[in-house]
């Protein structure tokens, strides 16, 4: 392996490093004692602090030497530590890095055991200095490598050929289902290069990529946060019911010193990974109320908007968080929550959510059928709406999608949940969601996104039932 032949070279200049000083030292005590006609005591006593002074400087080496040793202990791949410093140092406009992941090493570590783990780590390092001989191999985490690049050429190719190649392929007979991504390095920090990796691999995906949604400095989001610089739309989802529109969907966005919008795909990664939910979450709360107040929205209205489930788990943020919607009815606030991955303590998440419920707030899973935990949620946690996954609207047409689509319906309409579907955008789709008998549909066809002062003009105008009852705040 690559990182074996450096680990070779280092060694071989430690040896030197501390062998000539060592025997630098003794020739010259030796030389000393020789020349210098003194009694044999002092020459052995000179000699002795000689070799106490060699042992001090061979410790204080080995000591050294570990502190940086370049080597993960469990693959042979460089370590995260050396291989930043690495990056550092070669990093140039145009270079690339590869993360390529064991995705499922947790649930091998699991049910194989920690020590099988290591050893499909390992092999799996070997895999990839044979794919890509040559390459400087790091591992950053868990089943997480990168790979540096000196050019960008061709690197997608690479990548996707050695997923075709490998991904749901065996090593000791257990199955490794691999995932991947590449980024090219035109500017910023090694973190910040890493971080747009893994923003890749687990959050936006290819749409990182895309023209359309340009990517924004991490500061630039801090910066537009920090001055709670938001921009709210407000989408009308109609009851099917009563074909009235009794909620909408908050869309935020942030905006730039520019006046630039930022994306959620852009801002939601950063938010994340420096541990704002809680900040964010509050400052997007009081936007909400300020606006509801300042355009005497209805408080009889649904408004439905995302938390962070970190920020509803944190004790402290539901304290301020309750302080805060004091001034409006709870009922009117949808509280919807997404998670990828189950909480381990279901129960205490009941928990906590059961106290939402407790002072009037409504619950809802989003993107539910979708490789999240909300299915596993479901059977534990009771919520007020289901919002089906983008998926079930495209492909609503394939036969599989119906059929779990209207059980699913039939068994939430027994439990007393509603259900949401989103993303209709033609009449075709609507007829077909009313025979499957939803509750609620959101879309361009329904209603477009509006703001404030323009959802209440659609809803004086068009619905008068919203000026009957208004609470205001």
């Amino acid at each position: 392996m690559y990182s074996l032949k450096e680990d070779k070279k280092r060694r071989f200049l430690f040896a030197l490093r501390t062998s000539i000083p060592v025997v630098a030292l003794t020739l010259l005590l030796v030389f000393a004692s020789l020349k210098e006609q003194n009694s044999l005591w002092y020459n052995l006593f000179l000699l002795f602090l000689g070799f106490i002074a060699s042992l001090s400087f061979i410790f204080f080496m080995m000591f050294e030497n570990k502190q940086e040793r370049i080597l993960d202990e469990i693959s042979l791949a460089f370590n995260r530590k050396f291989f930043e410093k690495f990056l550092k140092r070669e990093l140039k406009p145009n270079s690339a890095i590869l993360l390529i992941s064991i995705d499922n090493i947790k649930e091998i570590n699991e049910r194989y055991g920690i020590e099988n783990g290591d050893k499909i780590l390992r092999k799996f390092a070997q895999l990839l200095d044979r794919y890509f001989p040559n390459i400087p191999i790091g591992r950053v985490k868990a089943g997480d490598f990168l790979l540096f690049f000196k050019g960008k050429e061709g690197i997608k190719e690479k990548l996707d050929n050695f997923l075709k190649k490998y991904n749901h392929t065996f090593i000791d007979n257990i199955e490794i289902k691999l995932v991947g991504v590449y980024e090219v390095f035109e500017k910023g920090t090694v973190k910040s290069l890493i971080d747009r990796a893994y923003e890749q691999l687990y959050y936006c995906q290819e749409e990182c990529k895309k023209e359309k949604i340009k990517r924004k400095d991490e500061d630039v989001i801090v910066e537009s946060l920090k001055k709670h610089h938001f921009s709210l739309l407000y989408q009308p989802i109609l009851n099917l019911h009563t074909n009235s529109f009794e909620m909408v969907e908050v869309i935020v966005k942030l905006v730039d010193e520019k006046g630039g919008f930022i994306h959620p795909s852009q801002f939601v990664p950063v938010v994340n990974r420096l541990g704002l939910e809680n900040e964010f979450d509050l400052a997007l709360t009081r936007k909400i109320l300020e606006e509801i107040k300042s355009y005497s929205l209805p408080t009889t209205l649904n408004y439905n908007f995302h938390l962070s489930p970190y920020s509803v788990r944190n004790k402290s943020f539901s304290k301020q968080f309750f302080n805060l919607v004091e001034r409006i009815e709870p009922s009117s606030m949808v509280i919807e929550l997404f998670e990828t991955g189950v909480y381990r303590d279901v129960e205490f998440y009941k928990k906590i959510l059961k106290e939402y419920k407790r002072r009037g707030f409504k619950l809802a899973f989003d993107n539910f059928g979708a490789c999240n935990a909300s299915i596993e949620y479901i059977k534990n946690i009771e919520v007020d709406f289901i919002h089906f996954d983008k998926f079930f609207t495209k492909r609503i047409n394939r036969r599989n999608y119906e059929i779990l689509l209207k059980s699913w319906i039939e068994a939430f309409r027994k439990l007393g949940i509603k259900t949401v579907v989103k993303f209709i955008d033609n009449e075709e789709l609507i007829e077909q969601f009313k025979k499957l008998e939803v509750d609620y549909l959101q879309g361009f066809k329904i209603a477009t996104p509006l703001n404030a002062k323009e959802l209440k003009k659609f809803l004086g105008e068009r619905y008068e039932v919203w000026r009957k009852g208004d609470k205001g705040v």
